[in-house]
């Protein structure tokens, strides 16, 4: 063949290629580290942590215009942590860090005036239901989300002995009897997301293992101040996304959130949540908050309680938290304070409280 030819043909063949990448994409990010201060009643550590609330993650996502209103896109996401807050305990040694990587998004959408429809790993609809949060201090410590700086920590008794936890794994933990029983995290599936109704946006979603749940969200002004909040129910047949404390499959979960912000600055949120599993056990979590913000400054005080996550543990807590932004640099500072404790059933040993001090700073960039 002419060097000409072969020439024009290579050239061509490596354009068409670049001719057909329509879509639009944008990098974006953050990082996440803490440093957290623990002690659960006999032993106290120092740990540098990523904030499993919300970790240190990297994602693309793109969209085109298809006409006529229609939109395609994408969206990709993996978070990559080094040793996660949720696996953080005292005494800890440096074997036990942990670096892990989590695709948390992976889907394509088609959007129209007749919604949205997603298809992958995704956030099921429900996701996020009991987090709704208007308080600006999530990062440091979200409502639903008490584990997020204490998932690791032991119940110790009084003679600094440990609980075996009733359905395995070793010692008991906090993170084993506190929920949130949001909804069914992400998963692979289909959703499809509703075109604003007034302030009301309604979605669904199915997934594999017979995994399906329902939702409506709602954001709007209201008496010169703002209300946002959510409401979900799902059901699974085989444990898709069922969360941190679940025993044995999920039959049915509800629950949901809601916050209104004052125009002045203060903010009321609560939450509510029930989880029943096939073999018929019941438990349930809910909390309240009350924070305020003013110019860079959020700050927040809650309670919360999850009943019978493993039946017949109490586990109650509270939770200080204090956010600055430095919106110039798209950062966050941020620090907290966890008490949690743990009443036991009938013959099982009391066991002591945890404190939990933390400092952090999640950095976004895009």
């Amino acid at each position: 063949m002419n060097r000409k030819l072969l020439t024009v043909a290579i050239a061509g063949a490596m354009a068409a290629p670049m001719s057909a990448q329509a879509v639009k994409y944008k990098l974006s990010g953050q990082v996440n580290r803490a440093v957290v201060f623990m002690n659960d009643g006999h032993q106290s550590d120092v740990r540098h942590v990523d904030s499993i609330s919300s970790g240190t993650r990297i994602r693309l996502r793109g969209s085109e215009d298809l006409g006529n209103g229609m939109q395609a896109g994408f969206y990709w996401e993996l978070q990559t942590s080094s040793n996660p807050s949720s696996a953080a305990f005292p005494d800890q040694n440096s074997d036990g860090n942990q670096n892990t990587n989590n695709i948390r998004q992976a889907h394509v959408w088609f959007s129209g005036n007749w919604g949205k429809l997603s298809m992958g790993q995704l956030d099921g609809a429900g996701n996020g239901a009991v987090e709704v949060d208007l308080s600006g201090t999530a990062i440091a410590g979200s409502l639903s989300f008490r584990s997020s700086f204490a998932n690791g920590l032991r119940w110790r008794t009084g003679t600094g002995g440990t609980i075996a936890n009733p359905n395995g794994g070793g010692a008991l933990t906090h993170g084993n009897t506190y929920a949130q029983y949001d909804a069914f995290s992400r998963y692979d599936g289909v959703r499809y997301d509703s075109p604003a109704l007034g302030p009301v946006v309604v979605s669904a979603s199915v997934g594999n293992d017979a995994t399906w749940e329902v939702a409506a969200r709602a954001d709007t002004a209201l008496g010169g101040g703002r209300l946002r909040g959510a409401l979900f129910y799902g059901e699974s047949s085989g444990g898709v996304g069922t969360g941190t404390g679940s025993t044995g499959n999920v039959d049915n979960r509800w629950g949901g959130s809601i916050s209104y912000l004052f125009a002045q600055g203060t903010s009321i949120t609560g939450f509510y949540a029930e989880n029943e599993t096939e073999a018929g056990l019941d438990s349930d979590a809910w909390g309240a908050m009350l924070g305020h913000r003013w110019g860079p400054h959020a700050v927040s005080i809650s309670y919360g309680e999850a009943t019978d996550v493993i039946p017949g543990f109490d586990d109650s807590g509270f939770t200080l938290a204090y956010v600055h932004n430095l919106k110039k640099a798209n950062t966050e500072l941020y620090a907290g304070y966890n008490f949690n404790e743990l009443d036991t059933p009938v013959g099982v040993a009391s066991v002591d409280e945890h404190n939990v001090f933390l400092v952090g700073a999640r950095v976004k960039f895009d």
